[in-house]
This record gives structure tokens, C-alpha cells and sequence, in this order.
């Protein structure tokens, strides 16, 4: 009789992922001082960065201007085109780091060596945005009667008591959604650009690192959002010199919190 082959089995290795440091809630401004540092190093390169985030940031908020209800995809848009762009910042910063020359080729280049990974990832933040812009226009939806209500619906329904029965929920969707999205890009994209990693460890090592600190990184999300608020509140002027600024301190953090 022929002699029965056995079928190989398979084995599944867990994915490994780099440790992470312990960084106390105050290591967020200290991020903030180094990416100043590294903004000074380079003022126009950093400015160039800052102004062409300014300028899709104020396109994208004057086609939702009167309507309100596009409020929501403008604030995804953001948090999509922010860290994508940012690429070029961690490479600057990486550069600096290591005490070499760069040039503007340098962060472009950044981004076609890792076209790939960095396609993924943003299909991965696309997809999150997209659910929840669809969450969101439900909620709107079912209050108003309408997927799009003009600004004087909007700004009559914050006047009410049940106006702002509407938008609570409104703001929590965005809150856990918007929260989701910081966790799942605050170091994904910096460890990509260091080359030293494949996208889902680095993803993986992200979602870990606010759940082994939480309280560092909501300080973190929270000074994030807070310098994103004022740059939108000086009409976008702001933003030519915080995204720059954001996007160093974002290195800083990846390089202080995730074990080599």
C-alpha cells in the first residue's frame, strides 16, 4: 500500500511588534519643544509644508461654507490629509535627527519608497472617515429631515433644548470617532517612514501605545486638537505654522515612546 503523505501544518507566528516606553503626561509638551527646534532648523521648508496644508484646509472648508451639514466631511478630510502630508515632516526630522542634509526631494522621496504601505493606511483612515461621516449624516438626517439643512436650520437648532438633544450624540460620534483615528495613526506613519517596520506592526503598535499610556496620549490628542482649533480660528493663518510644528512633535513622540 502506498504510504498515506501527511498534510503540513500550518503555524501562525504572532506578529512582533517593538516595545513601548513608559512617558510621563508632561512628555507632550516636551515633543512640542523639540518639534520647535526642528521648525527652526528648517523655517521654509517647514513654512512650505505648513502653507499647503493651510490652503487645502481653507479649500475644503469654503465648499462646505453654506453647507453645514458637510462640516463633518471637512473635519475627515483633515484628519486624512494631515497625516498623509506629514510624511515629509518625519523625514525632515528624521534627517536632522541623524544629523544629515535634506532637501524637499528628500521628503517626496519619503513618500514613493513607501507608496505601498502608505497607500493602505490611508484606505485604512479613509474607510474609518467614511463610516463615520455616514453615522454622523444619519444623525442629522434623522433630526432635521434632510441629509443637508442649510446654515439657518443649523444654527436655529443649537438655540433649543432639543437642538442640543441633537447634538450630543453628534458629538460623541465624533469624539470616539475622531479618537479612533488619532489611535490608530498617532505613530503608524513616523514608524513606517523609519523604515524599520511593515504597516500592520506598526498599526498594532500604535492602538498599543495609547492603551498601555492612555493618559500621555489623551493629553497629546488633546494638545492636537486644541493647536488644530486655534490655526482654523485665525481663519487658517495658524495652521501655516502648527502643522509643521505638530508634525516634528509627532516624530518626537514616535522616537520617545517606541522602544528601537
Amino acid at each position: 500500500m502506498a504510504k498515506q503523505q501527511q498534510t503540513p501544518q500550518m503555524v501562525y507566528q504572532p506578529i512582533n511588534t517593538p516595545g513601548i516606553r513608559d512617558a510621563n503626561t508632561g512628555a507632550a509638551f516636551t515633543w512640542l519643544r523639540q518639534g520647535a527646534q526642528d521648525f527652526a532648523s528648517a523655517p521654509l521648508l517647514s513654512l512650505a509644508y505648513g502653507l499647503v496644508f493651510a490652503l487645502l484646509s481653507a479649500a475644503i472648508a469654503y465648499a462646505s461654507l453654506n453647507k453645514p451639514g458637510l462640516t463633518l466631511t471637512f473635519m475627515a478630510s483633515l484628519l486624512i490629509v494631515g497625516p498623509f502630508l506629514a510624511t515629509g515632516l518625519y523625514q525632515v526630522a528624521r534627517l536632522q535627527g541623524q544629523g544629515k542634509a535634506f532637501s524637499l526631494r528628500d521628503t517626496l522621496q519619503i513618500v514613493n519608497r513607501n507608496k505601498a504601505r502608505v497607500a493602505v493606511f490611508v484606505l485604512m483612515l479613509l474607510l474609518m472617515t467614511m463610516a463615520w461621516i455616514r453615522i454622523s449624516s444619519l444623525v442629522v438626517a434623522v433630526y432635521f429631515g434632510q441629509m443637508s439643512p442649510d446654515v439657518g436650520l443649523f444654527a436655529s437648532a443649537f438655540g433649543s433644548a432639543e437642538g442640543l438633544r441633537f447634538a450630543a450624540p453628534l458629538m460623541v460620534t465624533a469624539m470616539l470617532f475622531g479618537f479612533l483615528l488619532f489611535a490608530a495613526s498617532a505613530l503608524t506613519l513616523p514608524m513606517i517612514v523609519d523604515g524599520k517596520t511593515e504597516m500592520i506592526p506598526a498599526f498594532i503598535t500604535s492602538l498599543k501605545t495609547i492603551i498601555k499610556q492612555p493618559a500621555t496620549m489623551l493629553v497629546w490628542a488633546g494638545l492636537i486638537a486644541g493647536l488644530t482649533l486655534i490655526g482654523i480660528a485665525t481663519l487658517f493663518v495658524g495652521l501655516v505654522f502648527i502643522f509643521p510644528l505638530l508634525g516634528y512633535a509627532t516624530w518626537h513622540s514616535y522616537q520617545d515612546m517606541v522602544k528601537s
